[in-house]
């Protein structure tokens, strides 16, 4: 094998390698926004930032993130044909509700446990009871 195709592949690994990195961090962005969600004390919050918590809240879960690697694939691949080589690099998010994603539970908890503390401020109406 040749020198220069040597250097060509060697190129071309690390190429992949650091693709799949930044790929793998982006991807894996919606578990910290998620978990930071989650660490903050709502009970303390103004009115004002109790509300934009609830959206932030309400934001995430309609996102479908909800935490972890749920609903997001990474893949590769890497093929020859002859003397040409070459790579293929993905990353699928699933969009939609994030049923059933690790930490939509928590979320939706959260979330209610907000709107009851934003009830008892008054900034929501009571709850509807249905029969």
């Amino acid at each position: 094998m040749p020198v220069t195709s040597m250097r060509v592949m060697i190129v071309k690994a690390v190429l992949l390698l650091v693709s799949i990195l930044l790929l793998g961090g982006c991807a894996a962005s919606g578990r910290s926004k998620a978990v930071y969600l989650l660490e903050q004390d709502y009970q303390r919050m103004s009115n004002a930032e109790l509300t934009a918590y609830e959206q932030e809240l309400s934001e995430e879960l309609a996102r479908g993130s909800g935490g972890g690697w749920g609903g997001t694939s990474l893949g590769f691949g890497i093929g020859s044909w002859g003397s040409d080589t070459g790579f293929g690099l993905g990353v699928n998010q699933d969009l939609g509700g994030g049923g059933g994603s690790y930490g939509s539970v928590e979320m939706r908890d959260r979330r209610e446990a907000v709107r009851v503390e934003m009830r008892h401020r008054g900034l929501l109406p009571p709850a509807v009871e249905t029969k």
